[in-house]
């Protein structure tokens, strides 16, 4: 039974604390894992246990009704939304070393029994920083969807209080909550809550609350999941950083990762050669995923408002602007070409050639040229 020792664990635990919420619900997961396993006989037999319980006691698979979650003692507002399995479709591109990270963190929970057995424990703490609109969000559905446990999102505007000590509060209800079922609870905006406390500005609510936080990561169940995410990783607290197992840095995609994004975000309303959304992607360079997909999404939504073709015409059109390459004021179609021209040029010389600029901005070989070699007045 080593196999299924997290569930037991869980529902012994429960059992123990007299959480009955906590123990119908491992038991269901127990279920699902025998099932899969072909134990016909051990899941039938747990069936019939909660078979004898009262059907209003029992909470749908792997989550929990949502009038159970905990709201905010004073404005009433939910502290998490859940987004259940059957909810999740999210799909996520990821550089290779960002996908090859989180598949190791994946995959330890995966297997998690056979790690127990050998007394080595597995790492339930994630950590994901970087710059904005990577998919660091993105990655905790992600992780979510292929573990096929229901997300608990964290709400901020409902966690902070402004109620002395509410916030601290409202911590250890989520944490609580998190904890009575299979899930995974996500934390995004981190830093919100988990700032360094010798900032001199901050107050002494602060500390309060960074310290209940320690203590609710501390006294977290190992079977459970914490995910967090901050675009801020210097402002965390370093007693929080170190609660974290694993520590992931979600960077800018790379080259090939654009490259599934543009084919991902396009869904096949355009077909590319290879190298043309090559050549796409090395222009999208330095731009996050989120970035990306709003280009690409504006040029599809122009081209369907405005009436003409959706091409990869349109996306480097939408992409000059999003780059600023469009200036609000500029005397005629020259200088205009010129700076596009020149940025498309800087981008990669050997990809943008010549002839592969003079057939974007839809010029004469020699017109780009002339327009990139042209001195900037």
């Amino acid at each position: 039974m080593l196999k299924y020792s997290i569930e037991i664990g869980k529902i012994v635990e429960g059992a123990l604390k007299h959480d009955q919420a906590k123990v119908l619900n491992y038991t269901k997961q127990l279920i699902t894992k025998l099932e899969e396993d072909k134990e016909t006989s051990a899941a039938n037999k747990f069936n019939k246990m909660l078979a004898m319980q009262s059907e209003t006691t029992l909470s749908a698979m792997g989550a929990v009704k949502e009038n159970n979650i905990p709201v905010d003692a004073e404005s009433r507002t939910t502290l998490a939304d859940v987004v259940y399995p059957y909810q999740n479709n999210i799909e996520v591109v990821l550089s290779k070393k960002n996908s090859e990270k989180l598949d190791s963190f994946i995959l330890s929970y995966k297997n998690a029994d056979k790690l127990n057995s050998l007394g080595i424990g597995f790492s339930n703490t994630l950590l994901l920083y970087g710059p904005p609109g990577c998919g660091k969000t993105k990655c905790a559905y992600l992780i979510a969807k292929e573990l096929q446990l229901p997300l608990v999102i964290a709400r901020l505007d409902s966690l902070i209080s402004s109620y002395l000590g509410t916030t601290a509060k409202n911590i250890r209800a989520l944490f609580e909550f998190a904890q009575k079922t299979p899930c995974v609870l996500f934390i995004d905006e981190f830093d919100a809550i988990a700032k360094a406390r010798d900032d001199s500005n901050e107050l002494g609510e602060l500390k309060r609350v960074v310290n209940s936080l320690l203590q609710n990561v501390d006294a977290m169940s190992k079977d459970s999941l914490l995910l967090a995410a901050t675009n801020h990783e210097s402002l965390l607290d370093s007693a929080v950083w170190r609660r974290f197992d694993y520590k992931l840095k979600i960077e800018l995609p790379d080259t090939e990762a654009i490259i599934r994004m543009i084919d991902l975000f396009t869904n096949d309303s355009i077909k590319f050669t290879k190298k043309e959304i090559r050549e796409l992607a090395i222009a999208f360079g330095g731009l996050s995923g989120a970035s990306v997909e709003e280009i690409i999404k504006k040029a599809m939504r122009n081209s369907v408002v405005y009436g003409y073709k959706f091409s990869k015409f349109s996306i480097y059109d939408e992409l000059f602007v999003f780059k600023d390459i469009v200036p609000q004021n500029w005397e005629n179609d020259r200088i205009l070409l010129k700076k596009k021209a020149k940025f498309l040029r800087q981008c990669n010389e050997k990809v943008f050639s010549y002839a592969v600029i003079a057939n974007i901005l839809q010029v004469s070989k020699t017109t780009a040229s002339k327009l990139i070699l042209e001195e900037d007045k």
